[in-house]
């Protein structure tokens, strides 16, 4: 008999136990769907089915700062003890002692707040804005940096900012560390300050003082710098810094011309040649036969109209007469009045000189033709093969030609 009792008993504290902890479950979940709601009242319906929802205390808090700091101080601090790993709340509370002038105090939770939470967005957004107001801008920029690099779409709010430091002085001199050691995001942000600098010496700072360790400039950073010299009709610094972002290959094909003979990819960039696409036609680096190395150019057309001038070469010749040489072999080329290559002063004008113009089919042949580069308004000078044509029907073209060894040989 008393055994039974006990059973009973016993099975009656086991279900009692029972509801007592679905009814706990209950309760912290009506907590939790409350807190995670997005209304100014939802904190407190939270908190009414339970007094320590950490999120809950957290967003009730953020309500109270702006009309009652103490009683926002007392949540922010009832949030940290029933979630001691929040760093959103130390956050809060280095905001909210910031602003009452208990600086070390807030300097303190801001510590704490980046040992938690080092990766997450909204601590590290609070974390810049907190030690930007209290002057450490290097940890600042530390925030920033850790934001690009995990959420890189804050790029369009960041950028901006990090330009005009750049654009500055003493601003240059925080950037330091960031140069001295370049992030992953940092090519992005040099491409973006290339394009929007309001004077290209930022641009200039910019890639000169990054430090590179012994690496040559990825060809994004080496386009977007000599894109801007070039904009701002710094030829001379351009071809330096093109120079100075070759390779060992690149540099054996260094010229009057660069890459003459065809050997190397086309880069399109600084003083490389440059083939842009272009509906109609077709250029590409091949091999065929009668090459002295393992390929040449090869420009190809469908027989549409096309005003063709898509290859193209800056060139930084000194003043002084020239030989403009190479060999070609048209193949098919159906065209009014022909291929032709061109030498002009850069931009555009004016013509220092024109080939012979290209037609038929043939065999491998020499063309040359001299030119004088002038001693005063012609700095940079462009080479360009383009298709000859006065009206619309000069423009048809079909078939195509060959060229090899292309050179720029100085007379005198």
């Amino acid at each position: 008999m008393m055994k039974e009792m006990a059973h009973r008993l016993g099975l009656g504290g086991v279900l009692l136990l029972a509801g007592l902890l679905g009814w706990r479950v209950v309760v912290t979940g009506l907590a939790e769907y409350y807190a995670e709601r997005e209304s100014d009242d939802a904190p407190a319906g939270a908190l009414r089915w339970r007094d320590d929802q950490p999120l809950a205390l957290y967003r009730q808090a953020q309500i109270e700062a702006a009309r009652d700091p103490a009683v926002a101080e007392r949540l922010f601090q009832s949030a940290a003890w029933a979630n001691p790993t929040d760093a959103r709340v130390y956050m809060a509370l280095a905001e909210l002692w910031a602003k009452a002038g208990r600086t070390s105090a807030a300097i303190e939770m801001a510590e704490r707040a980046d040992e938690l939470g080092p990766l997450r967005s909204p601590v590290l957004m609070g974390s810049a804005e907190f030690w930007r107001s209290q002057g450490r801008l290097d940890r600042m920029l530390a925030r920033w940096s850790m934001l690009l690099r995990t959420r890189p779409e804050t790029s369009t709010q960041l950028y901006p900012v990090l330009l005009r430091l750049a654009e500055d002085s003493a601003g240059q001199a925080l950037l330091k560390p960031l140069l001295d050691d370049p992030p992953e995001w940092w090519n992005g942000f040099f491409v973006y300050a290339a394009r929007n600098a309001q004077q290209s010496e930022t641009v200039v700072f910019l890639y000169q003082a990054r430090q590179r360790h012994g690496e040559l400039p990825v060809e994004d950073e080496q386009r977007a710098y000599l894109d801007r010299l070039w904009r701002d009709g710094r030829w001379g610094e351009a071809y330096l810094a093109w120079l100075g972002g070759l390779d060992e290959q690149q540099i054996k094909a260094l010229g009057a011309i660069y890459n003459g003979g065809f050997e190397a990819p086309l880069t399109g960039v600084g003083f490389d040649w440059r083939a842009p696409p272009v509906h109609g036609a077709t250029v590409e680096l091949a091999p065929t036969y009668g090459v002295r190395g393992d390929q040449a150019l090869h420009v190809s057309f469908n027989g549409q109209r096309v005003r063709f001038k898509h290859v193209s070469q800056y060139l930084f010749l000194d003043p002084g007469r020239y030989r403009l040489q190479g060999r070609v072999r048209p193949d098919g080329l159906q065209t009014e009045r022909g291929l032709r290559w061109t030498v002009r002063c850069a931009p555009e004008d004016p013509l220092l000189a024109e080939s012979e113009r290209f037609l038929g089919s043939d065999e491998w042949r020499a063309f040359v033709v001299e030119f004088v580069v002038p001693a005063s308004g012609c700095l940079m000078q462009v080479l360009r093969l383009e298709l000859d044509g006065r009206v619309e029907l000069d423009f048809e073209v079909d078939g195509g030609v060959w060229f090899d060894d292309l050179s720029a040989v100085r007379l005198e």
